[in-house]
């Protein structure tokens, strides 16, 4: 079995070139392990990029670096796989063919430490949060999807501008408690997937929780975002436990 690593909301693009470096430098200690004889695989759970469209000269353009590296890690043997996110979602042959990463849409149900771990971004666990529930279903439609394929790239830039700044400013203006997870939710989730374990990301603040269920308690971790000092992963070894870590870590100097 290999170690599992997951990672989450670094939102690369334009105005995050800071955490790239942060990003590579995670992706050149896996390919380093497994070139040592240590089988590893990369989870990231949503918001990989600040957004994503399937436009495959597009994407190329806005994050080469970050797209050659996960192939690099991929060549080197280290499996990358992708869920959608709240900010990118849709990922598909575009991203497979750059990078020989897979796919993996909104969950995903994982094996690790002898047991099913539920993976999904997050953003579907705030159920307070009814506007952004319904500006999901809108932006996820298929002629919202249609219309950011095939519609003038400089309008699609323009429109997705649009959207971030309204975002971040339904974001600000928000009680913190719409932004909790609802542990309801979690559970229900968790145990429709026969899960014990679930991972997420979304809120921007790590931590792990455990949540009683019927016969036992679902354990559920929650990663943080990334900023220009680094960011949160979680790491579960094979055959050990799974930990929530800082990366860069101290010293390292690393990023």
């Amino acid at each position: 079995m290999p170690d599992l690593t997951f990672i989450s909301d670094l939102h690369l693009g334009p105005r995050s070139a800071a955490v790239e470096p942060h990003f590579l430098s995670l992706l050149d200690e896996l390919a380093g392990r497994v070139r040592a004889g240590r089988p590893q695989r990369l989870y990231v759970l949503g918001d990989l990029f600040a957004f994503w469209l399937e436009r495959p000269r597009l994407a190329r353009r806005l994050h080469a670096r970050a797209l050659e590296a996960i192939a690099g890690l991929v060549r080197a043997g280290c499996p990358v796989g992708v869920l959608d996110g709240n900010r990118d979602f849709g990922y598909g042959r575009v991203l497979s063919e750059a990078t020989g990463a897979e796919p993996l849409g909104e969950r995903l149900v994982a094996e690790a430490g002898g047991g099913k771990v539920l993976l999904t971004h997050g953003d579907e666990l705030l159920t307070a949060d009814r506007r952004y529930q319904l500006f999901k279903r809108v932006v996820r439609s298929l002629p919202a999807r249609a219309a950011a394929r095939w519609l003038p790239e400089a309008l699609v830039l323009w429109a997705v501008g649009r959207l971030e700044g309204v975002s971040r400013h339904e974001k600000a203006a928000k009680p913190p408690a719409v932004m909790e997870p609802d542990l309801a939710e979690a559970a229900r989730l968790a145990a429709a997937a026969g899960a014990g374990t679930l991972v997420c990301g979304h809120t921007h603040r790590p931590g792990e929780a455990r949540i009683p269920v019927a016969g036992g308690e679902l354990r559920m971790f929650v990663l943080g975002g990334w900023t220009s000092d680094g960011g949160t992963i979680l790491e579960w070894p094979a055959g050990g436990e799974p930990r929530l870590a800082v990366w860069p870590r101290a010293g390292s100097g690393r990023g």
